[in-house]
C-alpha cells in the first residue's frame, strides 16, 4: 500500500493535528513516525507540523511549539507601530484592527532557530536523514509573482526537476499568510537558481487542504490508486451558528432598507457589521479555505478511478465546530468560544481553548468532520460520507496499522 499523510493549514490550531498524532502513536519520535507513511504532504501549520517531525522532535517536543508561549510569539511576532507599513500603521495606532500585524523576517528566524538540523540542509536530504529513502516531502505555496500554485519537494517527478531549498525555507512560505496576518511575501531563491520566489501561504493556490495535491502527486509517480490510503488531518472547519445566521440576515435586511440614506448614523453598526462579515470574513475565507471542496474531490476521484468506497482509502480527522440539537448542552459554551478564535493565537487561555476541543473531539462531544454532509434548514447535520466521530476514523486508522 502507498500511504500519504496530508496536513492542513491552519495556524495554531494544528497543535489540533499534533494532539491527533500523540493519541494514534504516543510520544515517539519524529522520524519513527514519518517512517510509516510514503508521502506526507502540509499546508502552513500543517507544514511547521512536519518540519516538527522531520527535525525529529519528540510529539511531545513538538507540541511545545504551541503550547510554550515563547515559541508562539516567536513564530507570531507583533511589529511595533514604526514597522508597519501605511495605511496599516495609522489605521493600528487609532484602533482599527485591519492589514497584518507580524513580521514574515521574524518568521523566518523562529524557524531557522527552532528547527536547526532541517536548517542545515536540502530537502532532498530529508528522507535518508529521516531513516527511509524512499520518503516523498511536499510544501504548498503560493507564488505571487505569477499568481499560482508552488510545490516544494524532496524529490523530481517530472524531466524538469524540482527547486532545491531548505525546508525552513519552504514552510516560511507555507505559512505566510496574508491580509491580517504576515506584512510581507518570503523572497529566496532555490539552490543553483537565480529566480527569487516572493511566497504566500499555500492556501491562496487552493491547497489549505493538500489531500487532492497529495493524490494527484502520487499518480504522477505512477503509484496504483487502488494502493493508495490516505490519512487527513484537519485543524477544524467552523460553519454558522444559527443565532449568527439569524444575525447576519437582520444586518443584511438593515443595509439593503439603509443604504440611500447617509444621515442614518446611528444605523451604521448593523451596516458595519454586514460589511465585516461579506467583505472582511469572506477575505479571510481564501485562507481559511472551508475543507469540504477537497475532500468531496479526492472522495470522488479515488472512487471513480479504484473503484474502491471512501471509507476503504480516506481517513479524515478533524473537529467539526458546530452544534444542533444532538450536541450535548454543555459543550455549547465551548463551541460558542471555539466560533471566536482566529487563526493567530498566542494567548494561555486560547491555547487552553484549543486543548479543550481536541478533548471534546475526542470524547465524541464534537462532529468530527465527514468527507460529505448537508446542513438542514434547522442546522442539524445529515451525514452522507466519512466517519461522524472521532472513535470512528481512529479505529479505521489503527485498523490500516499505519
Amino acid at each position: 500500500m502507498f500511504n500519504i499523510l496530508a496536513l492542513d493549514g491552519g495556524g495554531s490550531w494544528a497543535i489540533i493535528q499534533l494532539l491527533t498524532l500523540k493519541h494514534r502513536y504516543g510520544n515517539i519520535k519524529g522520524h519513527e513516525l514519518l517512517q510509516n507513511f510514503d508521502l506526507v504532504i502540509a499546508n502552513s501549520g500543517g507544514s511547521i507540523v512536519l518540519a516538527a517531525l522531520a527535525e525529529n522532535y519528540s510529539l511531545d517536543q513538538a507540541i511545545g511549539l504551541f503550547k510554550e508561549k515563547e515559541n508562539r510569539e516567536r513564530i507570531f511576532h507583533q511589529n511595533a507601530f514604526l514597522d508597519r507599513f501605511f495605511p496599516v500603521d495609522h489605521l493600528r495606532f487609532w484602533g482599527m484592527p485591519f492589514g497584518p500585524k507580524y513580521s514574515t523576517v521574524k518568521k523566518k528566524e523562529a524557524f531557522e532557530y527552532l528547527f536547526p538540523n532541517s536548517d542545515s540542509v536540502q530537502m532532498e536530504a530529508l528522507p535518508e536523514i529521516i531513516g527511509k529513502p524512499s520518503l516523498k516531502l511536499v510544501v504548498c505555496t503560493y507564488d505571487a509573482l505569477n499568481n499560482r500554485a508552488k510545490f516544494f519537494k524532496s524529490y523530481s517527478s517530472n524531466q524538469h526537476g524540482f527547486d532545491s531549498v531548505r525546508l525552513t525555507q519552504a514552510i516560511n512560505g507555507s505559512s505566510n499568510a496574508p491580509v491580517q496576518y504576515f506584512d510581507f511575501p518570503v523572497r529566496f531563491k532555490a539552490k543553483e537558481s537565480e529566480i527569487f520566489y516572493e511566497l504566500w501561504d499555500g492556501a491562496l493556490g487552493g491547497f489549505n487542504n493538500p489531500i487532492l495535491a497529495g493524490i494527484i502527486e502520487a499518480h504522477k509517480l505512477g503509484v496504483d490508486l487502488k494502493t493508495i490510503r490516505v490519512v487527513s488531518l484537519g485543524t477544524s472547519n467552523s460553519l454558522m451558528s444559527q443565532a449568527d445566521k439569524d444575525s447576519f440576515w437582520k444586518a443584511k435586511q438593515t443595509a439593503q432598507q439603509f443604504r440611500r440614506k447617509k444621515w442614518y448614523l446611528w444605523k451604521l453598526k448593523a451596516q458595519w457589521q454586514f460589511f465585516k462579515s461579506t467583505v472582511l470574513n469572506q477575505a479571510k475565507t481564501i485562507l481559511y479555505q472551508p475543507p469540504d471542496t477537497a475532500n468531496y474531490m479526492a472522495m470522488i476521484f479515488l472512487k471513480a478511478t479504484s473503484g474502491l468506497e471512501p471509507n476503504e482509502n480516506i481517513i479524515r480527522l478533524s473537529p467539526l465546530i458546530h452544534f444542533d440539537q444532538q450536541t450535548p448542552t454543555d459543550v455549547v459554551p465551548l463551541i460558542e468560544q471555539l466560533y471566536l478564535l482566529d487563526m493567530d493565537l498566542t494567548k494561555e487561555n486560547e491555547i487552553q481553548l484549543l486543548l479543550d476541543c481536541f478533548e471534546s473531539w475526542k470524547n465524541g462531544h464534537l462532529y468530527n468532520q465527514p468527507l460529505d454532509f448537508r446542513v438542514e434548514r434547522n442546522n442539524d447535520l445529515t451525514f452522507i460520507s466519512g466517519d461522524k466521530c472521532f472513535d470512528d476514523g481512529m479505529k479505521r486508522w489503527k485498523e490500516w496499522n499505519i
